[in-house]
């Protein structure tokens, strides 16, 4: 089984925004990267996003009031996890492509930019998925963690972040796996 590519968001958005992300996201995400067409079995027609509800809660402010979290499911395999205080962004592209592949990487740092400016994000963590040690800094989001949480357990734990994609792809295996990225911007 591979390790996918995850990027973890702060985010700015007003309750109101957070119930209507999916229409936000339809409107200004388009899919930017023609280059991860390779990395997935389209169908050719353009999906929307929309939330994955669980049949339990009857709405989407009482599914993430109560569990803390909601699902979406979005265009070119792409899908996120919103928290209160950020948001998991996930492709079916590998971390290994991300790290390796500059067409890959330009295109998922493409997509996540835009949802960074969609979202209002200060910062971008670019991380392997839940296959290994950085899956702490989400599962901290899962457990009601801020995303100041999730900034200081990736220093503390991991260590600091490396300065590029040349640093993860010139690194040994291991390190390429765990290593993580982290990107400033102007939300």
């Amino acid at each position: 089984m591979g390790i996918d590519f995850t990027a973890l968001l702060d985010h700015s958005l007003s309750w109101d925004e957070l119930y209507r992300l999916p229409e936000l996201l339809d409107a200004r995400f388009g899919f930017p990267a023609a280059a991860l067409d390779v990395h997935l079995d389209l169908d050719g027609a353009p999906r929307p996003w929309r939330w994955d509800r669980d049949p339990l809660y009857s709405n989407v402010a009482e599914e993430l009031f109560e569990k803390g979290h909601l699902s979406l499911s979005g265009p070119g395999g792409f899908s996120a996890t919103v928290f209160r205080t950020g948001l998991e962004l996930t492709h079916p592209a590998r971390w290994r492509s991300f790290v390796f592949e500059p067409h890959v990487r330009d295109g998922l740092r493409e997509a996540t930019r835009v949802m960074a400016t969609i979202l209002r994000s200060t910062t971008i963590i670019y991380a392997p998925d839940s296959s290994h040690p950085t899956s702490g800094g989400s599962d901290l989001l899962f457990d009601g963690g801020s995303f100041g949480d999730v900034l200081r357990w990736f220093a503390e734990r991991i260590g600091p972040p490396a300065s590029g994609p040349q640093e993860l792809a010139g690194a040994e295996v291991e390190t390429s796996e765990t290593g993580y990225l982290v990107e400033r911007v102007s939300g």
